[in-house]
């Protein structure tokens, strides 16, 4: 046969303002749906300048991801973090993120950037 199509989602995520505990539910659920949609994603998160989160977001993505993680880890292609500043950049890629979170990890301030980096991953995915 000479076709193969393949669906992959881009989820973004952009928080800003006072971001509830419902709406990270709202966002871990979407995920959550993805996975078990059996559909492989990427996920670019930003977190905007003067955001703030409920107190227990935390534990409640906490919770989310150790009753996920293989299933996320599975499923997952890439994860991409857009930091607004260099000194986000510089706390976000780490390499203990990169091993907590188990996937392709990416961190930059240039959203473009994030946008090539998942274009790339995806063409080689493509060569397999």
């Amino acid at each position: 046969m000479g076709l193969t199509i393949d669906q992959t989602a881009v989820i973004r995520a952009v928080f800003h303002g006072q971001v509830s505990a419902e709406e990270i539910r709202h966002w871990l659920a979407d995920v959550e749906r993805l996975i078990v949609a059996g559909t492989p994603f990427y996920f670019i998160a930003t977190t905007l300048p003067g955001a703030s989160f409920c107190d227990d977001y935390r534990a409640i993505q906490a919770v989310w991801y150790k009753q996920h993680k293989a299933a996320f880890r599975s499923f997952c292609r890439g994860l991409v973090r857009i930091a607004t500043s260099a000194e986000e950049q510089q706390r976000l890629d780490t390499p203990a993120l990169h091993a907590a979170w188990g996937v392709p990890y990416f961190v930059t301030t240039d959203a473009a950037a994030g946008t090539r980096w998942i274009a790339r991953h995806m063409e080689a995915a493509d060569a397999r």
